[in-house]
């Protein structure tokens, strides 16, 4: 996380996430999304989407997430991801399985 935050912003990454949620994107989500190089892990069991991750997540999962107002972010397995919940500008973990967010935090550290 320390690293994400002193990466600069990709605006046009930015702008995409953005035009597709129809959303400003800002803060840590817009710095993660610029960070998002490679799939990262992030511990044992978390592994970090890609930008590109990012982007075919709901063809991937076949899950609407634009729907849902929620921008996949982390794969925390036992079909759990971690998202950013837009309409509440908070992070949460998404239950693939029950289609549930839950533990909504304000920040993703809180989350890890």
């Amino acid at each position: 996380i320390d690293n994400v935050e002193k990466y600069p912003e990709n605006a046009e990454r930015i702008r995409v996430i953005s035009d597709i949620y129809g959303t400003e994107i800002k803060g840590q989500i817009a710095q993660i999304i610029s960070f998002a190089d490679n799939a990262d892990f992030i511990g044992e069991e978390r592994m970090a989407f890609s930008f590109n991750e990012i982007l075919s997540a709901a063809k991937e999962y076949d899950i609407d997430f634009k729907a849902l107002g929620i921008i996949p972010i982390i794969d925390a397995y036992d079909n759990e991801l971690i998202v950013y919940d837009i309409a509440d500008n908070k992070w949460a973990k998404y239950s693939m399985s029950d289609d549930v967010l839950f533990k909504k935090r304000d920040s993703l550290e809180e989350i890890l």
